[in-house]
C-alpha cells in the first residue's frame, strides 16, 4: 500500500479510536485535527498493525512529532516493566515445573536487559532533536537489541501452553518496542513528512570498550 493511501487509512483508524469516547461533534471533526494528522504521520511507517500505535499516541496531549515519537518509546518501556512484573507474578504457579521455572526466569532476565537498554536509549536521545539526530544510529541499534531480547525470551519456551501465556503477558511491550523500532528505522521519512530539516547520523555513537590490547603490557 503506498504512503498516501496508507495515511488516509490511518486517519480513519485514529478517528475511530477517538470515537469510542468523543461526542458526535468531536467524532466528526477529530479526523481533521492537527493531532490526528500528527499521529497518523508517525504510525504510518509501522510495518504491521498500526492500531496500538494510534491508540497509544491518541492520548498524548501534543501535536509535536518529536514528543509523540518519544511518548511511543516511553509507552514501550512502561509496558516492558509491566511484562517483568507479570513474569514475576506467574513464577509461583510454575514452581513445581523446573523447566518452566527456568524459562520464565530466563525471560525475566532478558527483559531486564531490555530495560537496561532503554536506559541507554534515553541517554542517546537526549532532550532535543539535534541530540537525537546525532545519535540516530545508536538509538535504532538499541531498539533492535530490545526487540532481540523479546525474541530470545519466547524462543526459549517449548511448552505451547506456557508460550501462549508468556506471549499474552509480554505482548504489549513486545509490540510497542517493535513499533518504536519501525518509527526510528523510518525516521527520515517521518522528518520529511513534518518538514523537520535535521540530518540523521548513520554512524554508531555509542561508547565502545577499550581494545583488549589496553589490558596488556
Amino acid at each position: 500500500m503506498n504512503t498516501p493511501i496508507k495515511l488516509a487509512f490511518l486517519f480513519l483508524s485514529v478517528a475511530a479510536t477517538a470515537a469510542a469516547t468523543a461526542s458526535p461533534a468531536k467524532r466528526t471533526n477529530y479526523l481533521f485535527t492537527p493531532h490526528a494528522k500528527a499521529v497518523a504521520g508517525i504510525c504510518t511507517v509501522i510495518q504491521s498493525d498500526t492500531s496500538l500505535c494510534c491508540k497509544t499516541l491518541k492520548h498524548v496531549p501534543t501535536d509535536d512529532p518529536i514528543e509523540l515519537i518519544r511518548s511511543l518509546a516511553v509507552a514501550a518501556e512502561t509496558s516492558v516493566k509491566q511484562s517483568v512484573t507479570f513474569l514475576n507474578e506467574i513464577k509461583p504457579k510454575h514452581k513445581s515445573n523446573a523447566i518452566a521455572t527456568t524459562v520464565v526466569n530466563s525471560c525475566e532476565k532478558n527483559l531486564n536487559y531490555a530495560l537496561e537498554d532503554f536506559a541507554d536509549f534515553w541517554k542517546a536521545t537526549g532532550k532535543d532533536v539535534t541530540t537525537l539526530a546525532h545519535n540516530y544510529f545508536t538509538c535504532k541499534k538499541t531498539l533492535m537489541s530490545i526487540m532481540g531480547y523479546h525474541s530470545t525470551c519466547l524462543d526459549d519456551i517449548e511448552d505451547k501452553n506456557l508460550l501462549k501465556e508468556v506471549e499474552n503477558g509480554i505482548g504489549v511491550g513486545k509490540k510497542l518496542s517493535s513499533d518504536s523500532f519501525d518509527v526510528f528505522n523510518n525516521l527520515k521519512a517521518i522528518f520529511k513528512t513534518f518538514g523537520i530539516k535535521v540530518k540523521l547520523n548513520e554512524e554508531d555513537t555509542a561508547p565502545r570498550p577499550p581494545p583488549l590490547s589496553d589490558y596488556y603490557y
